[in-house]
């Protein structure tokens, strides 16, 4: 039954809302917003060895237990859904630093699909929501204040490893570091905006569903959430898919940021834009195993839509 759940990370700003949007037209499908579910995952994960009387049980006696009770905790929270057939997708980037318990917990290997784009495109997506802000907007706390006063500080912040792009960057690297690269499929924001049927046809197929016609012309928002808990509108989807700008960082971020986060972040840059010219998106995987000048060498195995390598499973091969 627990073959049935998808894990939804990626990038802020990545499309991963409008991916959920588009794959809930499809009735066979449930998605949600973001998920709280990574949370209680973690919770009992991270408590149960603690427990006095578990440990005076002993916690290998304990733990196949344990091991159920997580695996029953994921069935349950969609107990309705997957009882009506339905395949679900959870949507959390947490969900990319837990694979391996994750995967113990339910006894077999997952698939996360994780949304990516050029961080550029990311920082500036964030300075437009900036400038953009209302008197709802919270600003940050702390030395961050202080930094925010500029746009390179702002994109500092942005990217700091305990915020949420510098936090997600990471998490993303290290799931490939751990060599766990065949476990994600990815999908770069500029293929599912300008192909979105092409490169949903492709997810479709790396994860083994039928396929199905979707209505990029018509988007309807079916999850929802409350954006003054994230502080700032982050969560709204077009009704229709439109392809982006070629460079939607010009004009808003100094050239100098710009050549720096292009430096710093080759190996994010070079899945985001893959799969960006219709022929690629209906060729055969041609990703070779070179290295982009400044990659890590964990980006350099060979991508295969089916999984196969120790990278990642592109949509958009």
């Amino acid at each position: 039954m627990d073959s049935a759940i998808y894990c939804v990370a990626g990038l802020p700003r990545s499309g991963s809302t409008l991916l959920m949007n588009l794959l809930g037209q499809n009735p066979a499908h449930y998605v949600t917003p973001t998920s709280g579910l990574v949370e209680l995952f973690v919770l009992v994960k991270n408590r149960w060895p603690e427990f006095i009387e578990f440990k005076a049980e002993g916690l290998g006696t304990v733990k196949p237990r344990v091991l159920g009770a997580l695996r029953g905790l994921l069935r349950g929270y969609f107990a309705a859904e997957l009882a009506a057939g339905k395949t679900v997708f959870d949507k959390s980037r947490g969900w990319l630093q837990y694979i391996e318990p994750l995967e113990e917990a339910l006894g077999r290997p997952v698939k996360v699909i994780v949304t990516v784009r050029d961080v550029r495109a990311i920082v500036a997506s964030f300075e437009k929501i900036y400038r953009r802000r209302g008197v709802e907007y919270r600003e940050p706390v702390d030395d961050a204040f202080f930094q925010c006063q500029t746009i390179e500080g702002r994109a500092e912040v942005l990217l700091n490893p305990k915020s949420v792009l510098g936090l997600t960057i990471a998490r993303l690297r290290d799931a490939l570091a751990r060599g766990l690269g065949d476990r994600l499929v990815i999908v770069p924001y500029r293929a599912l905006t300008t192909y979105p049927q092409e490169t949903l046809s492709l997810l479709h197929l790396s994860l083994g569903l039928p396929p199905f016609s979707y209505d990029a012309e018509n988007v309807t928002q079916l999850t929802r959430e409350d954006d003054y808990f994230h502080g700032m509108q982050l969560h709204t989807v077009q009704p229709r898919v439109n392809p982006p700008r070629e460079s939607p960082w010009e004009g808003i971020l100094p050239a100098e940021l710009c050549n720096r986060l292009v430096a710093d972040f080759s190996d994010v840059n070079v899945l985001a834009n893959k799969g960006t010219e219709r022929q690629v998106l209906d060729a055969e995987p041609p990703f070779s195993s070179e290295v982009a000048p400044g990659c890590h060498q964990h980006w350099s195995n060979r991508i295969n839509l089916n999984g196969v390598s120790k990278t990642s499973s592109p949509v958009t091969s």
